[in-house]
Parts: structure tokens; sequence; C-alpha cells
């Protein structure tokens, strides 16, 4: 039947895993599209609450089941909430400063900067072609963040958005560590309830902060459809689609679909804001994805909750 064939192809694990990348993309595009209307802690203040509301509701039996293995941990999701906290919100002040291109790029290199901070933490064994592949993916990502110019390397004079990626990818991967430390046993929703919460407590200080100093969120149509997208999208239907692709092909093919965000951020910025891809973005790309294939056998990514 064309129908059940149809199905069959748009729940298949490579169109799922394909969609989850697609809508992490796209988090990029609807934090840039509002920036005027919602400032970055109240845009990541509100996704990690309304993320943690909408789905504890359908969770309440998994998550009493359990609640003995999150008490017993609640020092560790209190800190892998925070680090996804931070990741998430340098996220939005990052697209204040840079484009939707250079923000995709620098963000494919969450699996490599992953595998660089097992090494360093976990003490994980990574051979030689795994350690070339993270050498060349930073060359990679240099090269975004200089386009391709030396001085602005000699002279450390990088945009405030670029440098505020590096800074995200580094909470990413770190989240993915303490993740895989930890080792808890819990259930992929009651996960993604806990740190949602975790990471909107962690957040309230900081948008007081934000709204001392003037900076409102003002509830408008387009600020309401962009926290929308961040919420449905990129957490909770991001999160299923990876979840299940994941589960149906393994976590290290799984991995290697992160190489598609250094192709459909650029599309995405490329549509929405007329960005231009420039030389250095393709020599980037190159470098990034080469070096995060050499790494992709080396560490089997957890489900992540976001990112980008």
């Amino acid at each position: 039947m064309p129908r059940n064939r149809l199905i069959a192809a748009l729940t298949s694990p490579y169109v799922l895993l394909s969609f989850a990348i697609l809508c992490w993309g796209g988090n990029f595009v609807a934090a840039r599209l509002a920036n005027a209307d919602i400032p970055p802690v109240a845009l990541s203040f509100w996704r990690h609450t309304f993320a943690a509301l909408l789905v504890l509701p359908f969770i309440l039996p998994l998550l009493r089941t359990d609640w003995p293995n999150i008490r017993a941990n609640l020092g560790n999701f209190a800190l892998m909430g925070l680090v996804l906290a931070i990741g998430n919100t340098l996220v939005y002040f990052a697209v204040l400063h840079t484009t939707v291109i250079n923000a995709a790029l620098i963000n494919s290199g969450v699996p490599v900067a992953a595998v660089a901070f097992s090494w360093l933490i976990l003490r994980d064994v990574i051979n030689r072609w795994q350690a070339i592949g993270i050498l060349v993916a930073i060359a990679g990502i240099i090269m975004v963040v200089t386009k391709a110019q030396l001085g602005i390397l000699l002279d450390l004079q990088f945009g405030w958005g670029d440098l505020y990626m590096l800074l995200a990818i580094i909470s990413w991967a770190l989240y993915m560590v303490l993740l895989k430390r930890a080792s808890i046993k819990i259930s992929g929703w009651s996960l993604l309830t806990v740190l949602s919460a975790a990471g909107a407590l962690w957040l309230v200080p900081a948008y007081a902060l934000e709204i001392s100093y003037g900076h409102t969120m003002e509830w408008t149509g387009l600020s309401l459809l962009s926290l929308g997208y961040v919420t449905l999208f990129s957490t909770i239907i991001a999160w299923v689609c990876w979840n299940s692709g994941t589960l149906r092909i393994g976590p290290n093919r799984a991995s290697a679909f992160m190489c598609l965000h250094p192709i459909f951020g650029p599309v995405l910025g490329m549509i929405f804001f007329g960005e231009i891809l420039r030389p250095y973005h393709g020599v980037g790309t190159i470098l990034v994805l080469a070096g995060v294939i050499m790494v992709s056998r080396a560490y089997a990514a957890p489900p992540p909750v976001k990112t980008t």
C-alpha cells in the first residue's frame, strides 16, 4: 500500500534522526527571529519551564517509578541541568552577535568536544586517528571563527557570538561526559523532565537579573511562535525523534547524523536571513566533518536534551 510505504518512510530511523537535527538547526533561526521580543535568558528560562510542564502530566507513572534513582542522584541532575541551561542560554546570546551559519558550523564540534572531555575527565582511551580527528575539527572551527584571517587569531579579536558558541559546545560536551560518568538508570522521559526543571530553576536568578536591567519579554505573536518552536520542536519533538532513531540503529550510527548540522544550519541561515556562504565556511565545514567522522566511533552520544 502506498500509504503504508509513506508512513514507513517517514518513520524510518534515518528520517527521524535527520528531522531531529533539522529541529535543532531551527533553534538558531527561532532565537534570532524573536531576539527583539525575547531576551536570551527569558527564552531559555521559558523553554525549560514549558518543556517540563508539557511533558510532566504524561509521564507521572514513569516519574514515580524512577523517583528512587532520581532522589539518589539529585546532585548529578542539578549539575547536568546547570551545564545544559548554560549551554542553551549561551546559544541565544550567540545568535545576537553572529550568523546562523557560524553558529551551526561551530555547533558541529560538539561530538569532538565530548570525546576530548571524556579523555580529560574520564580518562577514556583515544587512538591516534581520533586524536588527529580532534585536531582537524578544531582547525575547522578556528577557520570559521577567524574567517580564515591569521591576524584575528594572533590578535585574539574573535567575535562575541562565536565565543559564546564555543562556550556553548563546551557546556554540552560536559553534559554528555557527566551523563556518561553518572550512568543513571532512568527513562528518557524522566531524564528530559528532570533536566528541564533543573535548568529552569538554575535560570531563575539570571532571569530576575535580566528583568532588573530592563530586558523584558514582549508577548507578541512572533515571540510566542518562537517560544513554541524551541519548546515543542527543538526540545520535545527532537528528543522523541532522536531517541527513537537511536534505539533502532544504535548510538554509534546515530552519532554520524550530527554531521548534518553544518548542512541544515547554513541552508536555514541563507533562507531566513539571506546569509552568504563564504569560502572559509566551506573549508571549515570539510575540516569539522572530517574530524567528527574520525572521532564518531569513539563516543556513543547519550540522548541530548537541546543542542543546537
